[in-house]
């Protein structure tokens, strides 16, 4: 997922709709919460057998192994990540609006980020 948050912030650089403090901030927000919670939320129960190939859990980045069908994982639960209240209404509804530009990139490019192509067979 690292590609693709790098990606969406090489994109979005030049927006005016996000500045570029907001933009890092978020994809920033967005890796620490895949990396965090990557053991607990993301993966299914056959996955976690895959965990033991990586090493040392504590040293391990979460989001520069796994990609976008994790990711969007993450984005489904985010709501019960982030709670409303911890931010006022203007905030809320920013967050709001750069998570909803974020999927409409995930959107456009998932011919790139879910191609067959990404997996490999398990023999």
């Amino acid at each position: 997922s690292s590609g693709i948050n790098a990606e969406y912030g090489e994109r979005q650089e030049n927006s005016v709709y996000i500045g570029n403090c907001v933009l890092l901030d978020m994809i920033r927000g967005i890796r620490t919460y895949f990396n965090h919670r990557f053991t607990v939320e993301l993966l299914y129960k056959p996955e976690l057998m895959q965990l033991k190939n990586l090493g040392d859990p504590s040293k391990t980045i979460y989001s520069e192994i796994y990609g976008c069908e994790h990711l969007l994982r993450l984005l489904t639960c985010i709501g019960k990540l982030i709670s409303p209240k911890e931010f006022d209404d203007a905030s809320f509804h920013v967050l709001r609006l750069h998570l909803q530009r974020f999927l409409d990139f995930l959107d456009a490019t998932k011919d790139k980020y879910l191609s067959a192509e990404n997996y490999v067979a398990i023999q």
